[in-house]
Parts: structure tokens; sequence; C-alpha cells
């Protein structure tokens, strides 16, 4: 049989808050002249599908049945606060007593579940976040937005292998394979991703800019049962901004202020010509909830 037709409707709305999480991004990190664009430019796409799914609570009204968005590569702030806020980048980022600081910080953002930053430690709290929540009995998922660099340091990997030996089948791992780090390139990218297809109870490979194909995998795997699971989005560096795509260029490179205000009037003309849909209509975030 057939697979239904794809809900294009639904597409072009996650198609239109990735391009709204870029421009945020674009337009704070330019006002600020600091920060990760690359990386947030990146992970757009992962961030977009993933508020279509998850059940995240308002402020200061957390329950262990609400789901977590913990961004373990916090430089990519900027993305997180444009998906969890609706935040268009305005003014305050990294500013001195500004909530949207350089990296996610757990008292502005209680949804995320985990104040991130140094690369690695988010995934053993995630899991252990999550293992919390299952002691509480409740139905609140964890989802984990990683990088592949990160994934070098030991402390990543143990708490990955804790989260498989605990059977946590509330967390759910993405990462954000974009190919760089702070170095340069990162090295052994394949035989990283090896190694969690190996151990992970469930594990797919994705394009990370792919937005139905993101959407459709992101809800399977939080309805598998089996966990944790992970995801291998393939992404490029920069996505959406051609004069950062891919560079050689340290993490915090930023481009000319021409460059950034060029790409900011183009994200802003493809918007005005988008059909963007309501965001996170209740059925649609019931539909992938997984079982009590």
């Amino acid at each position: 049989m057939d697979e239904p037709a794809y809900d294009t409707d639904r597409q072009r709305r996650i198609e239109a808050r990735a391009l709204r999480l870029r421009l945020a991004s674009v337009r704070a990190i330019r006002a600020a002249r600091w920060g990760f664009l690359g990386s947030c430019l990146s992970v757009a796409d992962i961030l977009a599908v993933l508020v279509e799914h998850l059940d995240l609570a308002e402020r200061g009204q957390e329950t262990p049945d609400h789901d977590r968005l913990v961004l373990s590569k916090g430089h990519a702030a900027p993305a997180l606060y444009a998906a969890v806020t609706q935040w268009q980048g305005d003014g305050g980022y990294a500013a001195l007593g500004s909530p949207y600081q350089g990296h996610p910080n757990l008292s502005f953002l209680p949804a995320t579940g985990v104040t991130t930053g140094s690369l690695g430690l988010a995934v053993p709290s995630a899991a252990g976040l999550g293992h919390g929540l299952s002691l509480l009995g409740g139905t609140g998922r964890v989802a984990v937005v990683l990088g592949d660099g990160e994934l070098q340091t030991g402390i990543a990997w143990e708490g990955f292998q804790w989260a498989v030996r605990a059977g946590l089948d509330n967390v759910l791992f993405v990462v954000d394979a974009n190919g760089y780090q702070s170095g340069g390139a990162t090295p052994g990218g394949d035989t990283t991703r090896r190694m969690l297809a190996a151990a992970a109870p469930a594990f797919v490979t994705v394009d990370g800019h792919d937005a139905a194909q993101l959407d459709r995998e992101i809800g399977r795997l939080l309805r598998t049962g089996a966990g944790p699971t992970v995801m291998w989005a393939a992404t490029v560096r920069g996505k959406g901004v051609p004069a950062v795509e891919e560079r050689p260029v340290p993490m915090s490179w930023i481009p000319e202020d021409h460059v950034l205000a060029t790409a900011e009037e183009h994200m802003k003309q493809i918007l005005r010509q988008t059909d963007d849909r309501p965001v996170r209509p209740p059925d649609l975030r019931a539909a992938t909830r997984r079982s009590a």
C-alpha cells in the first residue's frame, strides 16, 4: 500500500519557521558582532521540526508530563531562543543583563531542562533528566541536540552509554553533523556515526535540511518505544548564507556587516512570500505523544 501524501501545508509551516530561526540568528549576531552563526544556521531546520513535535511548557508551568528541548551545542542559542520563545533576534543578544545570553540558561528557559554551554556535559545531564521524569511517573520526553564535534568528549559517550544501559525510551539524541568544530573540520565523522548506530536501540541518518524527512523520522523515533533513539542529521554549516556555508574559518567568524544585511533582506523577502500557517496545533502535538 502506498504511503499517504505528506501534508504540504505542514511542511511549508516548518520551512517558514526554520527561515525565521535563521533570520533571528542573523539579526542577533549582526547586532552583537558576536556569536556562532554557522552553527545557528546548520541547526535551524532541526529545531524547527522538534518544536512541532514537543509539548513544551510555558514558563512556570513545567510538569513531568511536559517535554524538554536541550541544546547541548549551546553556542547556537539564538536559533533556540527563536524556536522556543518566538524571539525575532531584536536587541539584547549576549548583552549584560539580557535573558538572551550567549548560551541557554535554565532560569530563563525552563522548557530546556538544562543550562548548557560546556560541550558534552548536556548529554549525561539530559539522560539524568529523562530518567528523573520517568521516576516521577511523567510522560515527558527529552530531545537533545548536539554537535558531531562534542561527541569527541568522553563524558558525552559515557552519558550516552548510560542512557542505553538504562533503557531510556523517553530520550532522543539528534546530532547536528555539520562536519566542523572550533579547530576546523571534525575528524572521524563516519566512525562516530557508525559507533552510534551500533549502540543505539534505534538509529537513523537523515538530510538535516529536508523538512519532510526530518518531520517523519523525528515523529517515528519519538514513538518507537525503544531508547534512547539517535538521529544523525547531515547538515551544512552556515546553511542559507552562502558567504558562511562550509567556509574553513573559526566557529566564531562573522562576515562583514553588508554581507549580513544582504542575507537578512533576502530572508525577509522570502518570508513575505511564504504562507506561514499557525504553529504547533494541539492535534499534531498529541499525535506524536508516546504511549503512557
